[in-house]
């Protein structure tokens, strides 16, 4: 709009600040194993062995087995794009982004259920082992706290925590395997071990939450020196050595032969074989073991989170990182309060069947997007390769598929499938609500000056004028006001000064006056016409974002925009600002490409039907009014046979008649051309440019042609063909579509 204003440099306050890469190794499988070794295996173990007896090895077995076709998954996937997100991050660069928005809400419901299920536990153990609370929760509730302010004092921090705790907890379980093991007997193995094949399905769907600890391992990638490499190691050592503990986790308590086994049994199982002293220690190391996997957990979630609120599917306040802590601490404290909420109002089994499900539906969907990945992007370097593709990642899908219809409970699906609706129609309303100019980058402009108010009639018709061009500013107003006065309507004429991207929005007053001069001379046009204006001078670092924020905050129903008619930018369909404009504006656009200061009366409309050419008609109407001419045309081929030429010489007709039946004093006039090229034969029917032009018409004005709700393609290939290679002045009208805007925002990225 005009030249960036020669301000003193300051620290950029839109510079976002990253995590920072602290974890290795060592720390990274830390995370998967203190993840997976934690309730899955303090409590579950009891109830599984409470299902199937000793066959609950072979749940274990089955789970993990499911579990490593998704890993494998992962591990292309994050040699790829070794950043925070996992698996929502990995459908965000394949799938359309509804889809994507679905793998994220799932895998954040299910780290917030998963950790819940933790926190429950560990208030379980609590109770029964140490003392009995007056609140049941009250212990795990603590705990969460405490996690939660460790997560947003810093990355390292936690870290260390993680790596502490997993190795004292490896240590105790290898203990209490080494005192119950030479209690093992086979004939106690066999005689315990299920044959109903059934239950065991149940009972390794009920058990795979404790080998989703693969992902938090990715969950945390943004955050891990060399990912490339260190996560596929931490994935798989990760997974063997949680595999091996849990078969002989197993093996010891069906050792103990209980007369009941309940999400305590390791406990009692511990008490019996290493005595009161040692099964407080094994108890202990539950309970720390339940606080590293909720570590995990919480860490995990808010990068999801902190993941979707970058990329641009949840509000992006959720992703701002602390400068000094360099966490996401609002992340951190909406998924701790997430991860609360889920321990208190369900029940232990039941949070964990909850969590299957969302986690279920979540690894389907990556192993798709390995898929699509492959096919979309088949020339991409993969350090690490999937063999077999598709035929492992179908089995990947199929295996989550069979697990998730073994889950028994009926109100854990239930519960998951309203969350997953509830979740996705909060995403369209939230897509819906949000201010049009919230997607794009940089700060909010500032208003600098504004003269003479507006009506405060709501529903008047506004329309707004951005003023790039000070040779263009009597031609735009001259549409602007044709438009505005037969609608009891006004103007507001804006001028955007940019200021460079390091400094904030600010100005002084010399400087603004110069703006002031440019918009007097608009406002005084305007009142010659009589419509009435206001002038308005907005400072900011985008020319779009300052529009759309101009067009909201005074309601305006029409942007009048000057266009050259072509762009030289690469990747850009109508200039920068235009693209911005028209993508996300809330109002009807009109694009003017002018090539003379003279009034359009003379004007060509290209008509073949829809909501755009209908606008395009009512507002032609106007321009032509008072001595000027519309004709109305459309485009058959040579070849059309004679009843086709009838049916649109009748429909044009018709059109005709509904003008001149709103204006009796209208001049309309149709022509139907034949021509196998539609552009051509516009172009070519309205004449010769100026000033050659004598009799032949002013302008092409063109309505959109109405293109798909994701298409780049944002007015359609032929008016845009006509814009390019029109000598004329050209006119496009794009009416504003509330559902079909809506739609657009939610499949945009």
């Amino acid at each position: 709009m005009s030249q960036p204003l020669p301000l003193p440099v300051a620290a950029d306050p839109t510079i976002e600040t990253e995590l920072s890469r602290d974890l290795g190794l060592v720390t990274a499988l830390s995370i998967g194993v203190g993840t997976m070794i934690a309730a899955g295996i303090f409590t579950l173990s009891g109830l599984a062995v409470g299902y199937v007896g000793s066959a609950a090895i072979v749940a274990f077995l089955l789970a993990a087995f499911v579990a490593l076709f998704t890993a494998l998954t992962y591990c292309e996937f994050t040699s790829i794009y070794p950043q925070s997100g996992e698996g929502y991050l990995y459908a965000r660069k394949t799938f359309a982004p509804p889809v994507a928005y679905l793998v994220g809400w799932c895998l954040v419901l299910g780290y917030t259920a998963s950790c819940g299920f933790y926190v429950a536990s560990l208030s379980s153990y609590f109770n029964e082992f140490i003392w009995h609370a007056p609140l049941e929760q009250a212990s795990g509730l603590a705990a969460l706290a405490a996690l939660v302010l460790l997560n947003i004092k810093g990355t390292k921090e936690s870290g260390s925590f993680q790596v502490v705790v997993t190795i004292a907890k490896v240590v105790l379980l290898m203990w209490f395997c080494l005192g119950g093991l030479p209690r093992v007997s086979t004939e106690l193995v066999v005689e315990k071990f299920s044959t109903d094949f059934m239950m065991i399905g149940s009972t390794a769907a009920l058990v795979f939450i404790t080998f989703f600890g693969f992902s938090a391992i990715a969950a945390s990638a943004g955050e891990v020196r060399n990912p490339t490499k260190t996560i596929p190691r931490a994935i798989f050592l990760s997974m063997g050595i949680v595999t091996v503990l849990y078969a002989l986790v197993v093996l010891v308590v069906v050792a103990a032969d209980l007369t009941e086994y309940t999400e305590a049994s390791m406990g009692s199982a511990a008490k019996d074989f290493l005595g009161p002293i040692g099964g407080m220690v094994i108890v202990a190391g539950a309970i720390f073991s339940m606080i590293s996997a909720s570590n995990a957990s919480i860490m995990a979630g808010s990068r999801v989170t902190l993941a979707m609120a970058q990329l641009g599917h949840l509000p992006r306040e959720f992703g701002s990182i602390n400068p000094v802590s360099r966490t996401p601490v609002v992340a951190l404290l909406l998924v701790g309060g997430a991860i609360g909420t889920f321990a208190l109002i369900l029940p232990l089994e039941e949070l964990a069947h909850f969590a299957n499900c969302v986690l279920l539906v979540a690894l389907i969907l990556v192993n798709a997007a390995l898929i699509g990945h492959r096919r979309r992007y088949p020339d991409m370097e993969r350090p690490f390769r999937v063999p077999l593709v598709p035929l492992l990642p179908v089995l990947g899908i199929l295996a989550n598929i069979y697990l998730l219809t073994q889950i028994p409970s009926v109100v854990p699906m239930v519960m998951a499938t309203s969350a997953l609706l509830l979740g996705f129609v909060g995403f369209i309303a939230w897509k819906g609500t949000r201010m049009e100019e919230a997607g794009l980058p940089g700060a909010p402009s500032k208003v600098a000056l504004e003269r003479a108010p507006l009506s405060a009639e709501e529903a008047r018709f506004r329309v707004l004028v951005p003023i790039a061009n000070p040779s263009t500013i009597e031609p735009l107003m001259r549409l602007a006001t044709t438009i505005a006065a037969p609608r009891d309507g006004e103007i507001v004429v804006l001028r955007v000064v940019v200021v460079p991207e390091q400094v904030p929005p600010a100005w002084e007053e010399d400087q603004v006056e110069q703006e002031r001069v440019l918009l007097e001379q608009a406002r005084r046009f305007a009142r010659e016409q009589g419509v009435a204006a206001r002038s308005v001078v907005r400072l900011g670092h985008e020319v779009g974002r300052a529009i759309l924020e101009t067009s909201r905050t005074h309601r305006c129903n029409l942007v009048v925009l000057g266009w050259k008619g072509y762009t030289s930018t690469a990747r850009r369909i109508l200039g920068e600002t235009v693209d911005k404009v028209v993508e996300n504006a809330r109002a009807d656009i009109l694009l003017a490409k002018l090539v003379t200061d003279a009034p359009l009366r003379n004007l060509l409309l290209p008509s073949a039907g829809g909501e755009h050419a209908a606008h395009a008609t009512s507002f032609a109407a106007d321009l032509a009014r008072d001595g000027g001419r519309l004709t109305l045309c459309t485009v058959v081929p040579p070849d059309a046979p004679e009843d086709a030429l009838g049916v649109q010489a009748q429909r044009l007709a018709a059109e005709a008649a509904k003008i001149v039946e709103a204006d009796a004093g209208a001049d309309v006039q149709t022509r139907v051309l034949e021509d196998r090229s539609v552009t051509g034969a516009i172009i070519e029917a309205s004449g010769p440019p100026p000033p050659h032009r004598g009799g032949d018409h002013d302008a092409i004005v063109v309505g959109a042609a109405g293109p798909s709700f994701w298409s780049f393609n944002l007015f359609g290939t032929v008016p845009e063909q006509i814009a390019r290679d029109s000598d004329g002045s050209v006119l496009v009208f794009k009416k504003y579509a509330r559902l079909k805007a809506l739609v657009r925002r939610v499949m945009s990225d």
